[in-house]
C-alpha cells in the first residue's frame, strides 16, 4: 500500500511539473503574433477618425527600419505632417505599422489615423487594422463619402468632414 501511494504522488509531482514548465513557457516565450482588439470597422472612414487620436495628411520621407514596440514587430517612417484633420500634429513624425501590413512607398502621400505610443520616442501608431489611405492629391473627388456628407466632397473634405462629425462620447 505504501509503495502504490509513493507511486502516485511521484507521478502527480512529475504531471504537475510538466503543467506548470509548460504553462511558464507559454506565458514567457516571445512571440511574433498578437491579437488586435478594435472597437471600430478599419474600412469605415467615420469610425476610423472617431476611434484616432490623430487625422492626418501626410508624405513618407523614409522608411527608418524595424523595431519591436510593446512587443508588435513594427515598421518604422519618417513621415512630413501636411494638413491635419483632427489632433494637433506638426512636423516630422515616426509613423509605425505592423510589420505584415505592405510597406509605404517613399514620397508618397496618406491619409493616416494615427494614436501616439505611450513612449514619445516610438512615435505614432496606425491605427489598428485601418491602413493609410493612399491621397497624392486632397482635392480629387472623394471616393467613398459617409451618410450626410456633401455629394461633391473632394479627399481633403472628406476626412475633414467625417472628422469633425464624430460621434457623441456621452451617455
Amino acid at each position: 500500500m505504501r509503495i502504490r501511494l509513493v507511486a502516485v504522488v511521484a507521478a502527480a509531482v512529475v504531471v504537475l511539473g510538466t503543467v506548470a514548465t509548460t504553462v511558464y513557457d507559454r506565458l514567457t516565450e516571445p512571440t511574433a503574433a498578437f491579437d488586435a482588439v478594435t472597437l471600430h470597422d478599419p474600412d469605415d472612414d467615420h469610425q476610423v477618425a472617431a476611434a484616432a487620436d490623430d487625422v492626418w495628411h501626410g508624405t513618407v520621407r523614409r522608411r527608418l527600419g524595424m523595431r519591436t514596440i510593446a512587443g508588435i514587430p513594427s515598421q518604422l517612417y519618417e513621415v512630413k505632417v501636411g494638413r491635419v484633420f483632427k489632433g494637433g500634429l506638426t512636423g516630422v513624425v515616426t509613423v509605425t505599422q505592423t510589420a505584415d501590413d505592405p510597406p509605404l512607398d517613399d514620397e508618397h502621400s496618406y491619409v493616416f489615423a494615427t494614436v501616439p505610443w505611450r513612449e514619445a520616442r516610438d512615435g505614432h501608431a496606425v491605427l489598428a487594422e485601418a491602413r493609410p489611405r493612399s491621397a497624392e492629391d486632397l482635392a480629387a473627388p472623394a471616393p467613398d463619402r459617409a451618410a450626410g456628407e456633401p455629394a461633391d466632397s473632394t479627399v481633403g473634405d472628406h476626412w475633414t468632414w467625417v472628422s469633425s462629425h464624430l460621434p457623441s462620447s456621452r451617455p
